[in-house]
């Protein structure tokens, strides 16, 4: 239950500093207060469920990378 109030308060700081912010010493300490909270969360989370997060970014990343590859001048 921890895990899922720590990602709550984090993506919502995330959220906020996005949203209503202007000034860039406040969107980039939300940001990172944000990031620490997500990531306490993912911490204090069940195991299978970090896995299951950890394959899904993989995935994520290798088809990004895939994408921007394709993309490159290869001659």
């Amino acid at each position: 239950m921890t895990d899922l109030i720590c990602w709550a308060v984090g993506f919502s700081i995330l959220w906020a500093g996005l949203k209503f912010f202007d000034d860039e010493v406040i969107v980039i300490v939300s940001l990172l207060v944000g990031s620490a909270f997500v990531l306490v969360g993912l911490l204090s989370a069940p195991t299978p469920l970090q896995i299951g997060i950890e394959v899904v970014l993989i995935v994520t990343v290798f088809h990004i990378c895939m994408e921007c590859m394709g993309r490159g001048d290869r001659a």
